[in-house]
């Protein structure tokens, strides 16, 4: 290390390391603040620079970074004159993940130097290599991969470390991969994939392409037309803890809420800090009977008239099946509220005024999180909720939602920085063949046995699929780019660890971090890449899925030179790229960083002539820009098939909404073991659910959810998050009693798979027989034990039936004194 980057880096950690009260004191309480029309300037001598949380929330929000003689002295917000909510004219604030940015850049975990295994891995052991050394080694290695199994044996995992960048590591490595001969790769993802596949299933793909798994949400109306509703009913919602920032929903719902006091019943295991904040009404339910309570809310919109009969005749496909399952005609069991009270826990008269309310409503706005759709029958639980205004008929319109997510139209989010052009990216070195995004697993310990009819393997070309062909080779190299999946933010890590120390299946695994993650530790070559506060990049709003109306973009440039031996993705690649003998072709004859940088903000701009600045760094000097957020394209397409069925069709078998889907009927074979897969939107007890008696030796669920201190697992070891928002379980007083734990004490959190040491709040916030943590933190094994809490030490690899996803809330534990 030079002498004067180790004195600049010594110098930031002592600063970030002075107690947060003293932090805050940098813009110097004691002055008076300036009148708003006062430019407020730095310190003389100190620099300011737009820098991003990339954090993948999906808010982006901007940081104003103070920087002195190199080093990072304070993080403040854009310092706006005006914060005008109600004309789309407010600040966007950070929420603490953004303001703890210094400490992260400055963190202990930093990577430095590209570093090779020398132990057993997930060890941490590791030896310093030079840059040559390194790119030479992935180089040959993807080489020997291409040559002895096919491109195909090589599988970039879903990664979250540079969602909400341009050309940060995930372009930049798909770039590489896509050019040097492909790769097997993803479809849907981590966070939303039952969701997905159970509204397409309904709806088709709306606006989107049919098949377009990488880009579909079924997103619905804006979170302001709640200024026109008269009823908001939240399944599994909560954005004051997942995005919490000044342009996220979290703040958004907290305003629309001041304005509009509509009634709200809001419907979680868990009383969160949304619930505390704006809703009128907590209804605790047992996790994973979501699709229970959907169907006794249905019977009494039924039995009791409130059902839009003509209006189902006339735009939905199936009604009648599912009319007959809820009154009992199917089976001779209705789906009454006093059933669904032993399933959910939830009164029957509680029930019955839900369903009144839905019934009465004008514009009610039906909506839900993803904790609901991460079981084991999470696209059930998802189908159900989008089933209440539909049977009422108010699925459009002002008020109105349909009962998918809220969200709005917005900039595009991923620009043409992975191959030359998008299409380039989609003819399919890359997209060719596709496995879905949480059975990395299954591909690296059984791949040649998955197909299409078993594992929802995907090829662009039918006659692939028609022969139901298996994939040709099971993974053997894993590239990593900025994503802590491998063996952190996947069901069961436990069995991760036990594949990628198998040899004889895992060849290479080469990751790309800022930082020795869980995952990082199972690297046999890790290249360091610079922190999000040394990049460049255009930073754009993602407003489609679950987030503030207020559309935005920036530009930002590093506030400090690269640490250590750090360096930028895009170089990264390109020095691989070299050794692979497509270096020119990797940076279209010779353009930098910078220069592909400035090409994204060019394509950019071109789509978007309302941003100012004619160059990426006139558009960096602008600062954020917004306006109003369009609305969805979602939104637009059910309201023209309403206005017009015949000629306006959706993309379903039958071009009408099927509540009888047949795209879940063709799935059928694929239910394994107790789990169903009913074309119906119906309520089913899987393993581990509340219902499943074999597993009565874990008498409690576990849930796990987003918390305050981190989006997924990135910012885990930023300490003052972890001092601030600690790690802790959710226990209710009943069970603490039961089990002999006083709040505050340490506890062993135990399921079938593994176990791990928390520290436990009781708190009556949480049903009686359900444990609650957020997702996230590090896995750090102690013994048996891990010390880290990392929720997915007890979570199960087995697929969700369709989505073939993550089940993560499905999940039976015991909890004792450790």
């Amino acid at each position: 290390m030079e002498r004067r980057t180790f004195l600049k880096f010594t110098a930031a950690a002592a600063a970030a390391a002075v107690a947060t009260v003293t932090g805050c004191e940098s813009s110097s309480a004691s002055d008076p603040l300036p009148t708003p029309t006062e430019p407020i300037l730095p310190p003389v001598g100190e620099g300011i620079t737009w820098g991003s949380c990339a954090t993948n929330c999906w808010q982006a929000c901007p940081l104003k970074v103070h920087s002195k003689d190199g080093v990072i002295t304070r993080i403040e917000t854009e310092g706006k004159a005006t914060d005008d909510w109600d004309n789309f004219d407010h600040e966007i604030r950070p929420c603490p993940r953004g303001r703890s940015m210094r400490q992260k850049v400055y963190n202990h975990d930093r990577l430095k130097y590209p570093m090779k295994r020398v132990g057993r891995r997930g060890t941490d052991e590791f030896v310093r290599i030079s840059w040559e050394e390194a790119v030479t080694s992935v180089a040959e290695a993807l080489q020997k991969t291409y040559a002895e199994y096919g491109k195909n044996a090589i599988f970039m995992p879903l990664g979250g470390g540079s969602h909400d960048l341009n050309t940060g590591v995930t372009q930049s490595s798909v770039r590489l991969l896509n050019m040097a001969g492909g790769c097997l790769f993803f479809h849907n993802d981590y966070s939303a994939s039952q969701y997905r596949e159970g509204s397409a299933g309904m709806y088709g793909y709306l606006a989107s392409n049919t098949g377009d798994t990488v880009g579909f949400w079924n997103t619905g109306s804006s979170l302001r037309s709640l200024e026109d509703s008269d009823l908001m009913v939240c399944f599994g919602y909560n954005p004051m803890e997942a995005r919490l920032g000044g342009a996220g929903s979290g703040y958004e719902y907290l305003n629309v809420k001041q304005k509009n006091n509509f009634k709200t019943y809001y419907i979680d295991p868990r009383f969160t800090d949304t619930a505390v904040t704006a809703t009128d009404e907590w209804v605790p339910i047992r996790p994973g009977t979501d699709a229970a309570l959907c169907e006794a809310i249905a019977n009494v919109l039924i039995e009791d008239g409130y059902a839009d009969i003509p209006f189902l005749e006339a735009y939905t496909y199936g009604h009648d099946k599912y009319v007959e399952y809820i009154t009992g005609v199917t089976d001779g069991i209705a789906k009454t509220p006093e059933r669904a009270e032993g399933i959910c826990g939830i009164p029957a008269e509680k029930i019955r005024e839900i369903a009144e309310a839905i019934g009465t409503a004008s514009a009610p706005f039906v909506t839900q999180g993803f904790g609901p759709q991460r079981q084991g029958n999470g696209e059930n639980n998802a189908r159900a909720v989008m089933m209440l205004p539909l049977l009422v008929g108010k699925i459009s319109g002002d008020g109105m939602n349909h009962g998918g997510t809220p969200g709005n139209g917005g900039l595009s989010h991923y620009a043409m920085m992975p191959a030359d052009t998008l299409q380039d990216l989609m003819n399919m070195k890359i997209m060719d063949v596709t496995i879905p995004a949480a059975s990395h697993l299954d591909a690296i310990e059984f791949g040649t046995q998955m197909k299409p009819s078993t594992h929802d393997v995907r090829y662009s070309d039918p006659e692939l699929m028609t022969a139901d062909k298996p994939l040709d080779t099971n993974v053997r190299f894993l590239w990593l780019a900025s994503s802590n999946m491998l063996a952190n933010q996947n069901g069961d890590i436990n069995r991760a660890d036990r594949l990628l120390n198998d040899e004889s299946l895992v060849d290479y695994v080469v990751v790309v971090e800022q930082h020795m993650t869980a995952s990082a530790k199972y690297a046999d070559i890790i290249l360091p890449e610079v922190s999000w506060l040394e990049m460049y990049d255009v930073i754009q709003s993602y407003n489609k899925m679950d987030c503030g109306s207020l559309m935005y973009a920036y530009g930002i440039t590093p506030s400090v030179e690269p640490m250590f031996e750090c360096k930028p993705a895009y170089d990264i690649c390109h020095m691989i790229a070299d050794k692979l003998g497509i270096g020119s072709k990797f940076t279209n004859g010779g353009m930098t960083y910078l220069d592909q940088v400035r090409k994204v903000y060019s394509e950019f701009k071109k789509s978007n002539p309302w941003i100012q600045g004619d160059t990426f760094e006139e558009f960096v000097s602008f600062g954020p820009q917004r306006q109003r957020a369009p609305e969805h394209a979602n939104v637009g397409k059910i309201r023209d098939f309403i206005t017009d069925p015949e000629a306006n069709p959706l993309g379903t078998p039958s071009g009408k909404i099927e509540i009888y889907s047949q795209y879940f009927e063709s799935k059928q074979s694929q239910a394994e073991g107790t789990d169903e897969i009913n074309p119906l939107p119906v309520y089913f007890a899987c393993d581990e659910s509340y219902e499943d008696a074999s597993a009565s030796e874990y008498p409690l669920q576990c849930i796990n959810y987003h918390g305050k201190h981190s989006a997924h697992s990135i910012h885990a070891s930023t300490p003052w998050l972890n001092e601030v928002l600690e790690h802790h379980l959710w226990l209710n007083p009943v069970d603490a009693g039961a089990i002999g734990v006083i709040n505050g004490q340490k506890v062993i959190v135990e399921s079938r798979r593994g176990k791990l040491e928390i520290t436990v709040r009781v708190t009556p916030r949480i049903v009686p027989g359900v444990v609650a943590m957020p997702q996230g933190q590090w896995r750090r094994m102690k013994g048996d034990i891990d010390v880290g809490g990392c929720a997915n030490t007890l979570t199960d690899s087995k697929p969700s039936p369709v989505a073939k996803s993550f089940r993560s809330n499905t999940n039976r534990v015991k909890v004792y004194s450790a």
